[in-house]
């Protein structure tokens, strides 16, 4: 149980780093076929509409997303790796291992987090509305 919780923690931790990337990269995606802008500018105009906390618009529903797929994902892979260890060999190649874990990955992402994959880009998509 230690280990799916520093899993969840490490994870969040990661999401909280990389988000006002992340949200810059997607709001550039978003605005690129109106009016082509750079990185910089978005993350600028971010900045200057909605001060640092508009880089992390939409953290939260991401960090829940990772309460759920994290442990979901961290448990499927064990489980998928313990079905397919043999009895004479308590190892797996790592060509098995790296299925194994994209397996897990996606029965995590598919089933569980849609739903917080949704409610993040909706709320970057709505947070568009300061370029309008």
């Amino acid at each position: 149980m230690n280990k799916i919780a520093l899993a969840s923690l490490s994870a969040m931790v990661a999401e909280t780093t990389t988000f006002p990337i992340d949200i810059t990269k997607t709001r550039l995606q978003l605005h690129a076929a109106a009016h082509p802008v750079s990185a910089f500018q978005v993350a600028t105009d971010i900045l200057r509409k909605q001060g640092v906390t508009g880089l992390y618009k939409g953290l939260s529903p991401a960090l829940l997303r990772h309460l759920f797929y994290t442990p979901i994902r961290t448990v499927g892979y064990e489980q998928l790796r313990h079905a397919f260890i043999s009895h004479d060999n308590h190892s797996l190649s790592l060509p098995s291992k790296a299925l194994i874990g994209g397996i897990s990955g996606v029965i995590a992402q598919h089933d569980v987090c849609y739903g917080w994959l949704f409610l993040r880009f909706s709320q970057c998509f709505q947070a568009t509305k300061f370029y309008e």
